[in-house]
């Protein structure tokens, strides 16, 4: 199993503890509402309650309580009848008085028995991952960039200097992106997204990221230099504990996105670090998106040929064309 830091445990164990509370709760609510709706229910459940305190006393009697034990479950059984009688004449049934857990295999406790054994239920397993990959995405200015936002008219319609249209261009990467977030799978292709500062690179990953993490995908979203540096911190680190994997992390979730690819502090880690993740996660056919205000030569010369080659041959490229459209805000 993955390791996760103490606070990364406590957000979701606080977040299971919710879900549990809420479907109780409202189990709760439900049941007295029918109870005012249909008072004999609340009679029954109060003399099942009874019965199956007076079946646990006769169990510690051993066989001298056999027949009583016969008798109270007959008596049980008439009474589960006629409430479940009850509740269906008046439009409803007897799941109606449980809670409905969010996840039915664990009721929202993030363990289960089986065959004797305590296990962690995978609800609780990628509630980890997904509080994992929030705490590392934290700095992303994420709700605020969404496909809806995205303004399309800031691009001019007017060929530049090689007889590109940015308007025609962006349309089209507009579209790619979109269909990527409605069609994504965990074997979707990586994507290289290039282009000069301000011309909605980060807007457009981060729109995917959205529409992703509403499906249940879990997504990382991290600017180059802060990963690295975090990533570095922790390497170094004396009394690094391994409680806190960020590597583990931008390995495993289902998007990663990489910000302003090529601002970091060049140093013989970064370069590695850069490379480790990317051909990694391939590797595992897993996908990245890069974000770059590099050119392919500019990537060559930070990284290495072998880095922008293996970019090149797996990523859809996607080069952002004309001006800053920050100057728009």
């Amino acid at each position: 199993m993955m390791s996760y830091s103490k606070e990364v445990q406590q957000i979701a164990r606080e977040k299971l503890s919710d879900r549990r509370m809420a479907a109780i709760g409202y189990a709760d609510s439900r049941r007295e509402q029918i109870y005012r709706q249909i008072p004999r229910v609340e009679e029954i459940e109060r003399e099942l309650s009874v019965i199956g305190a007076d079946i646990s006393k006769c169990i510690l009697k051993g066989a001298s309580g056999a027949d009583s034990i016969k008798e109270l479950s007959e008596k049980s059984l008439a009474l589960q009848q006629e409430e479940e009688a009850l509740l269906r004449s008046n439009g409803s049934s007897m799941a109606a008085l449980e809670p409905h857990f969010f996840c039915e295999k664990c009721h929202d406790t993030g363990y289960f028995e089986e065959n004797n054994k305590t296990l962690m239920c995978d609800c609780y397993r990628k509630l980890l991952t997904d509080t994992a990959c929030e705490q590392l995405s934290a700095v992303s200015p994420l709700k605020l960039s969404t496909f809806e936002s995205f303004k399309l008219d800031y691009y001019s319609d007017k060929p530049d200097a090689l007889n590109r249209v940015p308007l025609d261009r962006m349309s089209k990467i507009y579209n790619y992106c979109r269909n990527y977030a409605d069609t994504f799978s965990l074997s979707s292709k990586s994507i290289l997204m290039r282009g000069s500062t301000g011309l909605g690179k980060t807007h457009l990953s981060l729109a995917i990221a959205n529409e992703l993490i509403k499906k249940g995908f879990s997504v990382i979203y991290v600017s180059a230099p802060d990963i690295i540096h975090k990533l570095e911190r922790e390497h170094f680190s004396g009394n690094y504990s391994g409680e806190e994997d960020s590597f583990k992390f931008l390995l495993e979730c289902d998007l990663l996105i990489i910000d302003d690819l090529g601002t970091e502090f060049k140093t013989q880690f970064s370069v590695s670090a850069v490379y480790n993740i990317f051909n990694t996660r391939i590797l595992s056919e897993k996908p990245v998106i890069l974000n770059t205000n590099l050119s392919f030569e500019d990537l060559q010369e930070t990284y290495s040929a072998r880095f922008t080659s293996r970019v090149m041959g797996v990523c859809d490229d996607l080069e952002f064309i004309g001006s800053d459209i920050r100057a728009n805000f």
